[in-house]
């Protein structure tokens, strides 16, 4: 199906937008998101932030691919120029996961579309920030870290362990990389550790599970950005990762 952008309602285009996703037509999927991205620019007197609202919204309603394609939208909006806009950027990459496990949860038979489509999404969200040069190094490395979170979280919901070993692995060199010894300051590096210890875990490595189990625990002791009750949540998430991964070491 062809659509003259001069005549199509902004309706038309989401759905449009859905039946490309469905068909996991993803070329056609990007140019429709471009046309209803420039007829919001043209027509619509709005910020990033109401068009991630919206994507809230409508994602609490149910409508989780329609709020894929806004979050889209609004990553874009908000561009990598500043560190809020590269907050913002991050913010859309977890909207669009909590937006994957809505849609899972109804139909597990999406779990292609998720792996084909969605997920090469966040990427390009990801690559985004990480070409951004007009912020700190460390700023815009933490937000990278964040997206690669979010995405190695997509992984396991399909059940992709080898790119989500790979996620992982990239975003806790990426965090050692640039913070060294205060990467421990931050949740994002022991939530890192603790995924790639159920990684693991998952895949008959017991043993470097256990490793990496240990790492997290002692990681999100030092995080400055949780506050006791999340700690004390992670942690026992750790500490059950390790009494697990001891019981299948022989």
């Amino acid at each position: 199906m062809k659509f003259d952008p001069a005549v199509i309602g902004s309706k038309d285009l989401v759905n449009h937008y859905q039946c490309c996703m469905l068909a996991r037509k993803t070329e056609e999927a990007v140019r429709i998101k471009e046309q209803l991205k420039t007829l919001i620019k043209e027509k619509f007197q709005t910020t990033p932030n109401k068009i991630e609202t919206f994507a809230d919204t409508i994602r609490g309603e149910g409508r989780d691919m329609e709020a894929i394609l806004f979050y889209q939208i609004a990553a874009e909006f908000y561009g990598n120029q500043s560190k809020a806009g590269l907050v913002g950027i991050v913010n859309c990459v977890k909207g669009i996961i909590e937006s994957i496990k809505a849609m899972l949860s109804r139909d597990k038979g999406l779990k292609p579309i998720v792996r084909t489509h969605v997920i090469p999404l966040m990427r390009d969200m990801r690559e985004m920030i990480r070409r951004s040069d007009d912020v700190s190094e460390e700023d815009r490395c933490l937000e990278e870290v964040w997206c690669l979170h979010c995405i190695g979280w997509s992984e396991y919901l399909v059940g992709d362990q080898i790119n989500l070993e790979s996620t992982l692995v990239e975003a806790i060199a990426i965090m050692e990389r640039v913070f060294k010894e205060r990467a421990e300051k931050y949740s994002v590096y022991g939530s890192c550790l603790n995924n790639l210890g159920h990684t693991y875990n998952n895949t008959s490595r017991p043993n470097d599970a256990c490793q990496y189990f240990r790492k997290a625990i002692a990681a999100i002791g030092k995080a400055e950005d949780i506050d006791d009750d999340e700690r004390a949540y992670y942690v026992a998430r750790s500490e059950q990762g390790v009494e697990n991964a001891k019981s299948k070491i022989k």
